[in-house]
Parts: structure tokens; sequence; C-alpha cells
């Protein structure tokens, strides 16, 4: 008799005595959003393009300043085949870093369509708008104050990172998981 697979793996990741937190990468295909993982993670990066088949997950532990936790990251695949299926992988994550490419305008246009739906299953999560490629800077196509414009209209945070380089790769981690942090306790209280 086969068993069927965890509703939330998320759960079964996360143990009594750590805090368990759910992220997801969203933004569209090729932005990197494998490599940002692969980076924080591992601290590998491999220049081939791996697409994404639904979604796959990593999992990092955390000491926050004495509060252990672990990070489960969905790495949700960004092309639009996939678009009903990541709703499902959405519902309990405490935030998302939404990614672009910086290289290309085409992957900045479809920003807004990715935050609607994931407020839609995810009206309290945490957002951190994140331009990749900055190692490409001869290639650049997405003006910094195009990105600093979602970021006010949106009151999200923005950063720029590079996947091959590692530059700002785990200051964004960093910046959802303290403000998922925040979200936490101010439903505690």
């Amino acid at each position: 008799m086969s068993k069927l697979p965890p509703k939330d793996i998320h759960a079964q990741i996360t143990d009594r005595t750590s805090l368990g937190l759910k992220v997801c990468m969203m933004g569209d295909g090729r932005v990197g959003k494998t490599s940002l993982v692969l980076r924080y993670t591992q601290n590998a990066f491999s220049p081939e393009y791996k697409q994404s088949l639904g979604a796959s997950f990593a999992v990092k532990a955390l000491d926050l300043q004495g509060q252990q936790a672990k990070l489960v990251i969905w790495d949700l695949g960004g092309q639009p085949t996939f678009h009903q299926v990541r709703r499902h992988y959405y519902i309990g994550a405490h935030g998302a870093l939404l990614v672009f490419d910086l290289t290309s305008p085409a992957t900045f246009m479809t920003l807004e369509n990715w935050i609607i739906d994931f407020r839609r299953v995810v009206p309290e999560g945490n957002v951190v708008l994140v331009g990749n490629k900055m190692d490409l800077e001869d290639k650049r196509r997405v003006p910094r104050a195009a990105a600093e414009m979602l970021q006010e209209w949106w009151q999200i945070p923005y950063i720029e990172t590079s996947a091959a380089t590692a530059d700002g790769v785990e200051k964004a981690f960093m910046i959802l998981v303290k403000s998922a942090l925040e979200n936490l306790k101010g439903t505690d209280s």
C-alpha cells in the first residue's frame, strides 16, 4: 500500500523546536530564481539554464539571534503553463522573493501579474522585489529608477542581486526573513 504525499510538506520539514518559514520564489522563467536558491542554500552557481518543472524546494537552517529557524524555499516554475499550479504553493507562505532579470524588460513588465496573483492567496505575505543579474551591467535594460518606482508604489523592499557573484543574495533572503518574523510577532500580540 503506497502512502499519499503529505498535504503540507512544510509542516513535516520543520520540527517543534524550530520556527518554520515558508517562502516562494516568483518571477518569469530564466530570471535566475533557481540560481538564487542554489547560491543561498549551497553557495554554488551553475551558468547552465535548467527549467524548473512546476516546483522544487530547498531548506536552509538559520540561527536568528538564538532562535532556530528552518527556511523552506519553494522555487516555482515561471512558465505560463504552471500558472494554476503555483497558487497551491502560495498557501501558507510567509513571503516571497519577486524576481526579474535586469537585462530583460519583458520580465519586469510581468511583475504586477505575479504580485496580484500572490496577494490573492496570501494578502498579508511579505514580498521583496529582486532585480537579478546585476553582474551583467553592460547588458542592463531595466533602469534602477523603474524598479524603485514599483518599490514605492507597492511599499515593498527592493534589492539588486547576482547569483553568479553572490552579491546581495544573502541580504535579499534576510530582508524577507526579518519582515516575515516581524509579521509573525505582530500576529502573536
